[in-house]
């Protein structure tokens, strides 16, 4: 079975993952790296409970979240999907709650806006409140486990219940993450391995061409007002100790395939490269390095940059050639409706799709990348790539 490890952040790798999930779940064997950056939002106010209440760094749930449900083998795996990402209206404290008493309110509320009838049919006789099998699971094989208060004082307001449940499991297990993640492992049935590049503090800043320093992911990639491009991507001084977990190396060195993902390049990717060991491991491993392109580059993060420029900029910060660069050759035909949703996607913020020239094809054969070209993106998401033609593509790399 060909052993592949993924290295990413935020959606873009849960994506492709479940493309993994729906398309390739037998050929492969599959560890997924998590970028940890993740200072943004509801997911800072989380940590930042953590620390000002509890004394504690809460290293960020949501990219490990949705990486956990989307290699689910689990029954219940379409559940999961749904609950895990249901926001909380209650503006009740997090402490007045169990785990438990969380679990049956999502159900609830989902049942009464209607959001439980996206499950199927046969679904829903195994998650009902009082009756469904997978209640009664909870309820008997973990009441010791979800039966706990988290001691904050915040509001559940805007919180995903994922990030809560695994913010609760990580301080019930005395504030052991990786016991947390096993648990998830186990719960969810994850088949493979999903890994966070760092548990420890990972707080970023880049460092523009005229000398600017903006500080942290969510300045970066969503906030900053920008008068230059990035020049540099570096470790916070708070984060400068910052390691690979233990189990990044071994990943790492028993790849046949490290897959780059595409997302935001400095924020999702490139942010994982920084943190002290990774970009060592992968130096010393053998695996063969797949980068799946972006689609579209972004107004401030990677404004004006050209398809060679991602991969100049992935590479300079890996001291590693690529392999193989995997990108989309067609462009959609969007509606003017589809053009201003696309435009003012957070993701594109006004700036629009990459291609590769000539001349820069011609640049990757002479330093022997080999570059594959398809129709890959998604109708319905507009820049995303179809789960079914990606996995094709893949397929064809890891079996050649």
């Amino acid at each position: 079975m060909t052993k592949i490890t993924t290295i990413g952040g935020w959606n873009w790798q849960s994506n492709l993952l479940d493309a993994f999930y729906s398309h390739l779940w037998e050929d492969v064997e599959i560890t997924s790296i998590v970028s940890m950056s993740d200072d943004g939002r509801t997911t800072w106010e989380l940590m930042w409970a953590f620390k000002n209440e509890l004394g504690l760094h809460l290293p960020p749930p949501g990219d490990l979240r949705r990486c956990l449900f989307s290699l689910s083998s689990s029954k219940y795996r379409d559940y999961f999907k749904l609950v895990f990402e249901y926001v909380f209206l209650n503006e009740e404290p997090i402490k007045n709650f169990t785990i438990f008493e969380l679990f049956t309110q999502v159900n609830k509320e989902l049942l009464f806006f209607g959001r439980w009838w996206e499950l199927k049919e046969e679904l829903k006789k195994f998650v009902e409140l009082e009756t469904g099998d997978l209640y009664n699971m909870l309820k008997n094989e973990y009441t010791d486990i979800l039966d706990f208060h988290l001691p904050l004082t915040s509001s559940l307001k805007g919180h995903k219940f994922g990030n809560i449940l695994m913010a609760s499991l990580y301080y019930n297990f005395d504030k052991d993450y990786d016991a947390m993640i096993d648990f998830m492992h186990k719960l969810l049935e994850v088949r493979g391995k999903v890994v966070p590049v760092t548990t420890k503090k990972a707080r970023i800043k880049a460092i523009l061409w005229n000398g600017e320093i903006v500080e942290s992911q969510d300045r970066i990639s969503n906030v900053a007002e920008y008068s230059a491009g990035i020049a540099d991507l570096q470790l916070s001084d708070c984060s400068t100790e910052a390691s690979h977990h233990s189990y990044v190396h071994n990943a790492i060195m028993n790849a046949d395939y490290i897959l780059v993902w595409p997302g935001d390049l400095f924020t999702s990717i490139i942010s994982n490269f920084i943190i002290w060991g990774v970009k060592e491991s992968i130096q010393e491993s053998n695996a063969k390095i797949i980068y799946i392109w972006n689609s579209t580059n972004k107004w401030g993060e990677t404004m004006w940059l050209t398809q060679l420029d991602f991969i100049n900029k992935i590479e300079r910060f890996l001291w590693k050639r690529l392999d193989y660069f995997v990108l989309n050759n067609k462009k959609p035909i969007l509606t003017s409706e589809e053009k201003i949703r696309f435009k003012n996607d957070i993701s594109v913020k006004g700036w629009d799709f990459l291609f590769v020239s000539e001349w820069e094809k011609a640049e990757l054969k002479r330093r022997k990348v080999e570059v594959i070209e398809s129709d890959l993106l998604d109708n319905h998401s507009l820049y995303k790539h179809n789960q079914e033609k990606i996995s094709k593509v893949i397929s064809q790399i890891i079996k050649n």
